[in-house]
């Protein structure tokens, strides 16, 4: 049952955000949770890397200039273009937030579900996850009001729990443990990962249902809003990094289009405008696509 999952976990994906929508009761309840599973997610994600080439490719001049690109340059390119396009206030402040937002704590998982190696994914959304504040920052001064501030205290203990608690722990761990039963057991240990990172779906969508509920127009405008800012954060980062490789562009394009919500409407309330929150709901849906888009483009291109 694990192994079919596993296989099939791209699509599962995005039909567990649509019972999340369907089953608001059932979203709201996992949503509780989310924090304890990350904090195993991201252990067992980890558990599977060497922590020391993870430092030394974190430090890397190509995992940083992803980074900036990721945060500062997609918030900008997003504000100049809204702007363009005559979006204002609260929209054009929901959207620049957006875009400066770092990766999914469980980028590493999602490429792992595509088929490749997490590293590179991991390495990118903690270099990432470093930028968001000082893109956030700007974001708030340019666009926000004049007594906008972060959170910082939330962000640093949220980075020390979910990031660097969970590296000391597999650090621990393979230290402790045998290379060879690492090896034996951790492909049977990877596949609960699977399990783990279907909830993220299954328990963001209960925001987006309650903006349905309120109205749906806005709504189902928000979705199609939502989606087109998907695609741009996928093919943006795909079409930059393709001359690096395929597995880089794909790896950059699933990193770039996940965005960790949660961590960037914690450390923003109340500043970010009343449709920050909408708007993160809508993007969960065609977010949790983009894995499955990843995994046929990636089918295709080995057909050939």
């Amino acid at each position: 049952m694990l192994r079919f999952i596993a296989r099939h976990s791209t699509l599962i994906m995005p039909l567990c955000a649509v019972v999340g929508f369907v089953f608001p009761d059932l979203s709201n309840a996992v949503l509780a949770y989310l924090p304890e599973v990350l904090f195993f997610l991201m252990f067992f994600t980890l558990l599977g890397i060497d922590q020391y080439a993870l430092l030394k490719r974190i430090v890397t001049k190509y995992v940083w200039g992803f980074a900036v690109l990721q945060s500062a340059g997609m918030s900008l390119a997003l504000v100049l273009i809204s702007y363009a396009l005559g979006v204002r206030g609260d929209l054009l402040l929901a959207i620049a937030g957006l875009g400066a937002t770092a990766p999914l704590f469980g980028s590493g998982a999602l490429v792992n579900a595509v088929g490749f190696d997490a590293q590179l994914a991991m390495a990118k959304t903690i270099a990432a996850t470093l930028v968001m504040p000082c893109t956030l920052l700007g974001v708030l001064w340019l666009l926000g009001d004049k007594n906008a501030h972060l959170d910082l205290a939330t962000y640093i203990k949220r980075l020390v729990i979910y990031i660097i608690m969970p590296m000391v722990l597999a650090v621990a761990a393979r230290r402790f443990i045998a290379p060879d039963v690492l090896s034996r057991y951790y492909p049977k240990v990877a596949q609960f990962n699977i399990l783990l990172l279907l909830l993220f779906p299954l328990g963001l969508m209960a925001g987006f249902r309650e903006t349905f509920d309120q109205d749906i127009w806005q709504a189902l405008s928000l979705l199609a809003l939502s989606s087109v800012l998907a695609l741009f954060f996928y093919f943006s980062a795909y079409f930059i990094y393709r001359r690096f490789g395929y597995e880089n562009a794909i790896v950059a394009a699933i990193v770039c289009g996940g965005r960790n919500v949660l961590l960037a409407y914690t450390i923003t309330v109340p500043f970010m405008g009343a449709m920050f929150l909408p708007l993160l709901g809508a993007f969960q849906l065609p977010a949790f696509c983009l894995p499955l888009l990843g995994k046929y483009m990636v089918k295709r291109h080995r057909a050939r």
